[in-house]
């Protein structure tokens, strides 16, 4: 493939207008690099549907956004997708995939996500002999039921220019399940940015009588854990000295009325907030009038609203599960797993210690702006995109 200026295009079956955490992190690295002069043009190659898989066939097939991303999308067949699988599982024309990326003429092709493997197969097949192929799985263990798509996986690794992981840990299970050979991985994690009025947050002064507000970001769902926060929240109720909300932010996937109902019989309608899902700008105000952010997932490959949440100044309260342990190691308590003791002692104690929340929001703020800016992460992405050369087996 000759040199000149990069078009990249990612790959992903979600997109704007939907944005969950790996959305945001595509759009997030697309800005930076656009604004290298060695990138010429960035696309997102995505389909016709919101997640949890829902069909919006009203959305243009093509579309830019103001700052400069070129978005294609591929309806589906039938248009409503079986509920068993994360992504689509829908004839989507290999025909109009080949088209898009006949009419972007990507000479970089960052497959982001392990689990809508007909894109990524179909784009292999078209652009093999003409285009790098990056491949950041954002891996999770599969259940039995789709051991099936770990060979597909597996196939597509061992052909990809270079596979990129986000922790260390992600780094061995790749190297395992995928078969890659160890030389033709990377370890590149996310970047993370303040969001809207976020940024103007500079660590909060003392408030006496005023409410902590405790923020939870993610969909509502099992997989998110709201259910066990809300357990802890009830019962470390009576340990705390301030008056307390807890705010979850996130759109619903499969548990906002179960949650609903919790609240309801703990009699907690007063201290609990339901936001729905948020833009930039309104997640952004939350990040910054909220005084400790608190997520007990049942495992994160990365956990980009962590580092969003440093960036406020905001300390941290997770467990021990995925790559925590490896990635928070500094403005965060993490808890042993699914300890619900423990938890309920370390929330208690951010509610009630002013002093120390600051100093953990403040160590987590230099630690995300020092290892998780988004230039950091560009100019990384950048250095693979220029130096591997097409072909590595």
């Amino acid at each position: 493939m000759e040199s000149g200026p990069l078009r990249v295009m990612f790959l992903s079956p979600y997109f704007r207008p939907y944005l969950g955490g790996i959305e945001r992190a595509i759009e997030r690295l697309s800005h930076q690099l656009l604004e290298s002069p060695s990138v010429e043009a960035v696309g997102v190659l995505t389909t016709k549907y919101s997640f949890p898989p829902t069909p919006h066939p009203e959305w243009p097939d093509r579309e830019q956004t103001p700052e400069g991303i070129s978005i294609y999308r591929v309806a589906g067949y039938p248009a409503k997708p079986p509920p068993f699988y994360s992504v689509p599982l829908v004839w989507l024309s290999p025909r109009k995939i080949r088209h898009f990326l006949d009419e972007f003429n990507p000479n970089v092709i960052h497959f982001v996500g392990d689990g809508w493997f007909w894109g990524h197969l179909w784009a292999y097949l078209w652009r093999r002999r003409s285009a790098r192929f990056i491949f950041t799985p954002s891996y999770h263990t599969l259940p039995a039921s789709r051991v099936w798509l770990k060979h597909i996986n597996r196939f597509l690794c061992r052909r990809m220019d270079r596979v990129v992981t986000l922790t260390r840990q992600e780094e061995v299970q790749v190297a395992r399940d995928y078969r890659v050979n160890p030389g033709n991985l990377e370890v590149i994690g996310w970047g993370a940015s303040v969001l809207g009025e976020g940024q103007a947050r500079t660590g909060k002064a003392s408030r006496d009588g005023e409410t902590v507000d405790i923020l939870c970001v993610g969909r509502l769902s099992q997989h998110k854990g709201q259910a066990w926060l809300l357990e802890v929240y009830r019962r470390a109720l009576l340990q705390f000295q301030h008056a307390t909300r807890l705010v979850l932010v996130g759109q619903d996937e499969d548990s906002e009325e179960n949650l609903r109902r919790q609240v309801r019989e703990f009699g907690l309608e007063e201290q609990v907030v339901f936001t729905g899902e948020l833009g930039d700008e309104d997640l952004g105000r939350w990040y910054g009038q909220a005084d400790i952010f608190a997520l007990f997932s049942r495992y994160e490959a990365f956990g980009l609203v962590y580092f969003e949440a440093m960036l406020c100044g905001l300390p941290v309260l997770t467990h021990r599960v995925g790559a925590n342990q490896e990635l928070l190691t500094s403005g965060s308590v993490v808890a042993p797993r699914f300890d619900r003791e423990a938890a309920v002692r370390e929330l208690a104690r951010l509610v009630n210690d002013e002093g120390y929340r600051q100093t953990l929001g403040e160590q987590g703020r230099e630690y995300a702006q020092r290892e998780f800016s988004w230039q950091a992460v560009a100019d990384k992405y950048l250095t693979i995109y220029q130096d591997t050369p097409t072909g590595v087996m």
